[in-house]
């Protein structure tokens, strides 16, 4: 099995990658690119990690209530990237940007370990973020579809 908090790490370290390709090359695609990635990580956690912050972490109802109104305002952003015309999309994708390293920032500094302290399986948390991703994929391909 693989650890979840590792799998979820490895892909804030991919969105960061995209972010800085889009900084020196800011292409539509790039940008687009980024979303989809977005909306398939915020899938999977809401599906595969927040239940478990939840259920096993003192306080993990706020905690995931937090980081959903962090999910909230990115994906707010993602629908005026999709929605803006070419040359306003150089600052909502700063803007996301920003509001991505704050989520990330929070989640690897406190969620990932309170829910290590607390005892939550890192490789049941893999487990279930294989199982849910299919699922996450299939509705970021359909929202870009609508």
């Amino acid at each position: 099995m693989a650890d979840g908090f590792d799998i979820l790490s490895e892909e804030h370290r991919a969105v960061e990658r995209l972010f800085e390709t889009y900084r020196h090359d800011p292409e539509d695609s790039i940008a687009h690119e980024i979303c989809a990635q977005l909306g398939v990580h915020t899938r999977i956690e809401e599906a595969a990690l927040y239940p478990a912050l939840r259920r096993y972490v003192d306080g993990g109802d706020d905690l995931a209530d937090v980081a959903e109104q962090e999910h909230a305002a990115a994906k707010s952003i993602i629908a005026r990237i999709y929605d803006s015309p070419p040359e306003d999309l150089f600052d909502l994708m700063a803007e996301l940007r920003r509001e991505v390293e704050h989520h990330v920032e929070s989640e690897e500094s406190e969620l990932f370990p309170q829910m290590r302290e607390s005892g939550v399986d890192a490789d049941l948390v893999g487990a279930e973020i294989q199982r849910t991703r299919p699922a996450a994929e299939a509705g970021t391909a359909r929202s870009r579809a609508t």
